[in-house]
């Protein structure tokens, strides 16, 4: 309780490496820079995402990861451990109160104990130079298209300058860059079918984003990616598949969802739920008007509430109130969830009650992402980087992580 959350203690710390990415433009705004700076994981706004949801909140959970990253996670993953004994971070705690010689004694206790070896680590001779293989320059992309779609929501259509496509898996996310405003991670929310563009939707929430709205066609932006880990296109072909999306999760769901309506013969049944607040949140209601259309399909839509006004003639309810009237066959159907944190407890819950196993469900897990290639830190969930790993997840390989789904 004494901590006066500072940050002091990481960023004299010789091991840690965490750090963020800002963007700085002279007074002429046509020339800038974009530098690395040090940021560390006891700071309070560390795993905050744009949308506000803080998935390391507490002093408590922020002290649990920090000796669990250097202490079990990279002993897990390298077989060391990342604490050197210099004491820098005792010395400059201001109230006094680091003393991470104890800590680490204990998870070494922890580790021999658990019948780990402790051998010292044999790294070798370095093969290139620091930051040789990895390129965080971005390619140019221009503005082709762009749609508004709900309150707060645009559809931007891009293509790379090069004439490449982006080579994306439905389920992936890239780093869109606004020079001189910074960068944001974003889900690709078109199908690779799709053709040599790809559209991103976003959502106003920030600088970025904010200036990404404010782009014409014919625009510049900056595209780092694709990065992550998709959904299974392949592993799922025969399966039948049961999409729920929740807000703004019909974005990333929607790239895998056209996926299959482009290849409909190399899946099983389709059910998609769909769930906003109010009609008016509703995205791509054209796509979803079209629906209706569609004897391969099962498609099921609710709002949390609406007035008469609305003309909504659809289910009123949470997401959750569609699952009991979806006949699911448990054995053959995947379920793939994507929307706000707060949903998915809730929809697992009653996916569970119907008696979906813990490996038929699949979910998309939003993180703070800064660099994309499990370097800086911001989306380390327990041993997890969600930004290489993820952001798609079996949900039993996830489950038991204590900032998953808390």
């Amino acid at each position: 309780e004494k901590c006066l959350k500072c940050g002091s203690c990481v960023l004299v710390c010789p091991t840690c490496y965490c750090f963020d990415v800002r963007d700085e433009s002279d007074l002429s705004l046509t020339r800038g820079e974009r530098y690395r700076t040090w940021d560390g994981c006891l700071l309070e706004d560390f795993a905050k995402v744009a949308s506000g949801e803080n998935f390391r909140g507490t002093k408590a959970s922020r002290y649990r990861h920090r000796y669990n990253k250097k202490g079990v996670y990279l002993f897990d993953r390298f077989g060391f451990i990342a604490c050197v004994g210099c004491g820098r971070c005792s010395s400059q705690c201001i109230p006094d109160i680091a003393n991470p010689v104890d800590v680490f004694n204990d998870l070494y206790g922890l580790i021999v104990g658990a019948g780990k070896s402790m051998e010292p680590v044999e790294t070798g001779e370095v093969a290139s130079e620091p930051g040789e293989e990895i390129d965080f320059a971005p390619l140019m992309a221009t503005v082709v298209d762009k749609r508004p779609m709900g309150t707060l929501e645009m559809l931007l259509e891009l293509r790379l300058d090069d004439g490449s496509e982006l080579g994306h898996q439905p389920g992936q996310f890239v780093g869109v860059s606004i020079f001189g405003v910074g960068e944001a991670p974003i889900s690709v929310t078109s199908s690779p079918t799709s053709g040599p563009n790809f559209q991103l939707c976003v959502r106003k929430i920030g600088n970025v984003t904010t200036a990404l709205h404010n782009l014409n066609v014919g625009d510049k932006v900056g595209i780092r990616g694709p990065f992550g880990r998709g959904f299974d296109t392949e592993g799922l072909k025969g399966k039948d598949l049961l999409f729920i999306a929740g807000g703004l999760g019909i974005a990333p769901l929607r790239s895998f969802f056209n996926y299959v309506l482009d290849r409909r013969s190399d899946y099983g049944k389709v059910t998609i739920l769909y769930g906003c607040k109010v009609p008016s949140e509703m995205l791509f209601t054209d796509e979803v008007q079209s629906w209706d259309g569609r004897e391969d399909i099962d498609h099921r839509l609710t709002v949390d509430s609406c007035t008469e006004d609305d003309g909504w003639a659809n289910n009123v309810g949470v997401i959750t109130s569609l699952i009991p009237g979806v006949d699911i066959d448990v054995e053959r159907t995947y379920c793939i969830v994507v929307g706000p944190p707060i949903m998915y407890r809730f929809v697992i819950r009653s996916l569970k009650e119907k008696g979906v196993p813990d490996d038929h469900i699949i979910v998309s897990l939003e993180r703070r992402m800064k660099c994309g290639v499990g370097k800086c830190g911001h989306c380390q969930m327990n041993g997890v980087y969600v930004c290489q790993e993820g952001p798609v997840f079996n949900y039993a390989d996830v489950k038991d992580l204590p900032e998953a789904f808390e």
